[in-house]
């Protein structure tokens, strides 16, 4: 898959090749810079290094700072083969920064509390809106945690290169499509999406108004956590 070889030399495929024989149709993400330590101090460091340099690409820089989208576990570990304890365990060593998420819905009804217990579980709570940022002051809605946001620490790098591996991978994709006609590959939507801003959840939620969606409300003042707000698939 990473190279040919006879009895001589050794040719090292392309970056494309490769994400093509992994199934990769797209490089995503911004690309991002490892540090030379991370190929110098042993399999477990360059290891971490690969595993948070997902969350590095993620990462996008603003005026706030970091700011990434929230993911849950065990998406990551889907995605990357690395479990639980282990992602803990490159984070804490590579100096990864969680960021808690918590979801603000409707107003609180036995109704409406039986209906997101269901879904919710246990990270669900009643949170009483002391200040009006809700709505009518005092009033009590419903919320949960969402799944947290990883902030990498790598640098990012142009994406000159990303956007050239990307027009010959996509030449790869359409070659191996059944009868070279067209078209992509059916990929599973995922259940929440993540929108920085109402405008563009409004957008989507108008596309489909059975989706849940979120957008980001604002931090708190201590910056410890972020919150959202629902929009649909109540």
């Amino acid at each position: 898959m990473y190279w040919t070889r006879d009895k001589e030399h050794i040719w090292l495929r392309s970056a494309a090749k490769v994400a093509y024989a992994l199934d990769v149709e797209r490089l995503t993400g911004r690309p991002v810079a490892l540090p030379v330590a991370a190929l110098l101090d042993g399999i477990g460091t360059f290891r971490a290094h690969l595993y948070t340099a997902f969350h590095s690409g993620r990462t996008k820089e603003t005026c706030h700072g970091g700011q990434v989208k929230p993911i849950a576990r065990e998406t990551m570990a889907e995605l990357s083969g690395v479990g639980r304890s282990s992602q803990r365990a490159y984070e804490e060593q590579v100096g990864v920064e969680g960021q808690a998420n918590f979801a603000v819905g409707e107003k609180s009804t036995k109704e409406n509390l039986e209906n997101r217990a269901w879904a919710k579980g246990q990270a669900l709570f009643e949170l009483k809106d002391y200040r009006g940022q809700q709505g009518k002051k005092g009033k009590i809605y419903l919320a949960w945690q969402l799944p947290n946001s990883y902030i990498g620490q790598h640098r990012h790098r142009p994406r000159g290169r990303q956007k050239r591996i990307n027009r010959e991978l996509k030449d790869l994709v359409m070659k191996g499509m059944p009868g070279n006609g067209g078209g992509t590959s059916e990929t599973r939507q995922p259940e929440k999406i993540y929108f920085p801003n109402g405008k563009l959840a409004a957008r989507a939620y108008g596309r489909d108004p059975e989706r849940e969606l979120y957008w980001k409300r604002h931090r708190t003042g201590n910056g410890r956590f972020e919150v959202w707000q629902q929009m649909g698939g109540g």
